[in-house]
């Protein structure tokens, strides 16, 4: 049986001819860029845990050193708090303080839903739940067309925002430093259009010997010589596939180490019954909840209760520490002197108490870690004065040309030491503040501020050509004018400097 055509109107005619041209238009239109010409330089970052900034100074390191004299190099990385793994990690790749992107431990309570996470329960430590108030770097770029690879970084097995990372691995210990190593060389090595834009790369061993033998012990040392090595093995690949001159390498520490002691332990249960209070995190600092016992009550129980002991309440904690916003920021804040550790009697009389930790004040000098970057995007064989790591993700996402989730870092810094940029000075002055020593360590944007055996970092907040340098960070200011200086440090002055030749 025969089928007649239903007769075409006018309108129908002429759609098709519309449809016609547009085909031949488009086809005569040049065709899209490829891709991979869009794609930006591949970007490489690097964690050493536990690498203290004083350890190149002690070790042989010549693949360190060479990314040292042909890259960026601060004199060190200033944390945040508490200077612990997962929450500084998570800072530097979202840019956010533990206060803010809500990890604020290694172990941590959440009141709201009721639950603890710790760093051996595996399902806490890969379920989004703990790290959704912070956008790490590998879900920006996976949002904005890019792929990211991580062999171990903490957050990277979470499903965060309902992405992860294109290729990741549950994190494992035990899996040699070398395993690691070659994975990345062999995602480098892909062809182009399916390499990664961003990998990570995370080495352990420094850390776990620095906990068990103390920092800077032999074993350490030899251990950060043992991963130069290595990561000799990674640059002599990444030139075997003609990318060491073609990625940008950012390398980092979580933290710096201290020597502790048993004679150096404060038992809180000396001081409070622990049965009217959950305590979620110890060590460094104790992050102390109110639950049969007022917060206020607390305080007073602590309060002067051991010289080497400082508590606050939340309302109180220095606000330096920008530790006070979220909900998983404890009642109580109880933090001992640098070296001293907070702890309880049952607890030490069933554990080995370690010989290095960290977890104080993050300025701190022996709790601030390294960094170092290198590559087509970075100035070769240029110094910066310490940085800080919650500016590092502005950086991130600058080397990967997409635009940054909300943070609270800042690219400027960085700025002066990228390419194309004129040449960053860096210079280094003394003086006697009544009697006391201090070093200003001043960049183009920023500056270093030592004194005794902290590092505290500030931003410039005057123009580099006024006769006056000022520069301010929070209940943190310092000012130079000739051989004249002064500034406050924690909300006190500092009085009269004068600049000296040493």
């Amino acid at each position: 049986m025969s089928v007649n055509p239903a007769p075409v109107s006018r309108n129908a005619l002429a759609a098709v001819a519309l449809v016609a041209a547009t085909i031949v238009l488009v086809a005569c239109q040049p065709a899209p860029a490829d891709p991979v010409e869009q794609r930006p330089t591949p970007l490489l970052l690097i964690s050493i845990d536990g690498f203290r900034h004083d350890y190149f100074e002690l070790i042989d390191s010549p693949n360190l050193d060479r990314l040292l004299d042909e890259g960026l190099h601060a004199d060190s990385l200033h944390h945040v708090f508490p200077t612990k793994t997962f929450p500084t990690h998570y800072t530097l790749v979202t840019g956010r303080h533990p206060g803010t992107h809500g990890v604020v431990a290694n172990s941590m309570w959440d009141p709201e839903r009721d639950a603890r996470f710790s760093l051996g329960d595996r399902n806490a430590v890969g379920d989004g739940f703990w790290y959704q108030d912070g956008e790490p770097i590998w879900v920006t770029a996976e949002k904005q067309g890019l792929t990211s690879a991580t062999f171990f970084w903490p957050g990277t097995e979470a499903k965060i925002h309902r992405l992860r990372p294109t290729h990741w691995r549950p994190y494992d210990g035990s899996v040699p430093h070398m395993e690691r190593v070659e994975q990345v060389l062999e995602w480098a090595g892909l062809p182009e259009k399916e390499r990664p834009d961003l990998m990570t790369l995370y080495f352990s061993r420094v850390d776990s010997l620095g906990h068990s033998r103390g920092p800077a012990a032999p074993a350490v040392l030899q251990a950060a010589e043992e991963l130069d090595t290595e990561l000799g093995e990674l640059f002599e690949g990444l030139e075997r596939l003609g990318l060491f001159d073609a990625i940008n390498i950012v390398l980092v520490s979580d933290h710096g180490m201290t020597e502790v002691d048993i004679e150096r332990y404060i038992k809180l249960d000396d001081y409070l019954d622990l049965s009217k209070v959950r305590v979620s995190d110890w060590g460094p600092a104790a992050q102390i909840w109110a639950t049969d016992m007022e917060a206020e009550a607390i305080v007073e129980a602590l309060e002067g209760a051991h010289p080497r002991l400082r508590v606050w309440a939340r309302a109180d904690i220095p606000e330096r520490y920008r530790f006070g916003t979220h909900h998983r920021v404890p009642d109580v804040l109880a933090e001992a002197d640098p070296g001293w550790m907070i702890s309880s009697a049952p607890f030490l009389a069933q554990r080995q108490p370690p010989r290095g930790m960290h977890g104080w004040d993050p300025a701190h000098g022996e709790q601030h870690g390294i960094f170092v970057a290198r590559g087509p995007a970075f100035t070769p064989g240029t110094r910066s004065p310490a940085l800080r790591s919650v500016d590092v993700y502005a950086l991130l996402a600058e080397l990967l040309d997409v635009e940054p989730a909300e943070h609270e870092g800042s690219i400027s810094p960085f700025a002066p030491y990228l390419v194309n940029r004129p040449e960053p000075g860096y210079e280094r002055l003394h003086f006697d503040c009544n009697g006391q020593a201090v070093q200003a360590r001043i960049g183009p944007n920023h500056m270093a501020l030592h004194i005794d055996a902290y590092i505290h970092v500030l931003d410039r907040v005057s123009d580099p050509a006024d006769s006056r340098q000022a520069f301010e960070e929070v209940d943190l200011g310092f000012w130079i004018e000739g051989d004249r200086a002064g500034g406050r440090i924690d909300g006190s002055e500092l009085g009269t400097c004068r600049k000296t030749g040493y």
